[in-house]
């Protein structure tokens, strides 16, 4: 890889934007990043070459950024509230706002086609996650002391089928069930929200399963797991998180292993 291969790193919150910055470093990137959260600018500085803090909603600024350093790749990475972004649509500069008006609808779909073929229009090349994060996917096994039972294994299976089928509308990719119900699934308000309104309304021991959607763009949301998926869980009830297999980043996995044994959770790739 040449050593004048620049990246622009368009980053949020998270530990997600640190590992890639390392990653892409290791493979020889000059990066750039472009940090659209407070967080993700404090935990950039040093790491990439040069840190801009933007705003998510500047988009000329961003393109105009990439073209100062002559950056023609980017990677998306680390979360940006939607809620935040949809309350400050009214902020959006005239180029966010001219290419969002063409949208028929604002799932997260139609907003990466969007800046996918912006980007493209600027000759930057968005590159996947999954080119700098590979080695945080998991095969399929119980990483936990706890094992599922059989009803438990039942729930699982369940909560697979109906999440790929929610993911594949673009709702969301998570959800939580118990004795082949489901009280709860992910929507816009995130994951962590998910769980903890699935726990209210069983009180104890759910079954949370995480899963990609069905043609999942490795370019952007790839589902995440974390310690603090599993301390909302352990707070909230406890129980199971089942996650899809080779598909799901799962950040500091002994850590997280860790914090499943000590609140009695069972955490399994399915």
């Amino acid at each position: 890889m040449q050593q004048n291969n620049k990246l622009a790193i368009i980053a949020g919150n998270g530990e997600l934007p640190v590992l890639l910055a390392k990653s892409a470093c290791e493979q020889g990137f000059n990066t750039c990043a472009l940090a659209v959260t407070e967080e993700a600018n404090r935990n950039l500085e040093g790491l990439c070459d040069k840190v801009y803090k933007v705003s998510p909603v500047q988009v000329t600024k961003m393109l105009d950024l990439m073209k100062t350093e002559m950056v023609n790749q980017a990677v998306f990475i680390g979360k940006v509230p939607k809620l935040d972004l949809l309350r400050n649509i009214h902020k959006l500069d005239w180029l966010a706002l001219k290419y969002m008006s063409t949208l028929t609808n604002f799932n997260d779909d139609s907003i990466h086609k969007a800046v996918i073929n912006l980007l493209k229009k600027y000759d930057v090349k968005v590159l996947p996650q999954t080119m700098f994060l590979k080695h945080l996917f998991l095969e399929k096994e119980v990483l936990s002391k706890r094992k599922p039972t059989l009803e438990e294994r039942i729930d699982i299976e369940y909560g697979y089928d109906v999440a790929k089928k929610v993911s594949s509308l673009d709702i969301g990719q998570t959800v939580v069930v118990k004795n082949k119900m489901i009280l709860a699934i992910e929507a816009i308000e995130g994951t962590d929200e998910a769980i903890k309104r699935g726990c209210l309304l069983f009180g104890k021991e759910v079954i949370v399963v995480k899963v990609a959607k069905p043609n999942q763009d490795e370019r952007f949301d790839i589902p995440t797991i974390g310690e603090n998926t599993i301390e909302i869980l352990g707070k909230n009830g406890g129980g199971i998180l089942a996650f899809e297999a080779n598909k799901t980043i799962v950040t500091n996995k002994e850590e997280i292993i860790k914090s499943a044994d000590k609140m009695n959770i069972c955490l399994i790739a399915i």
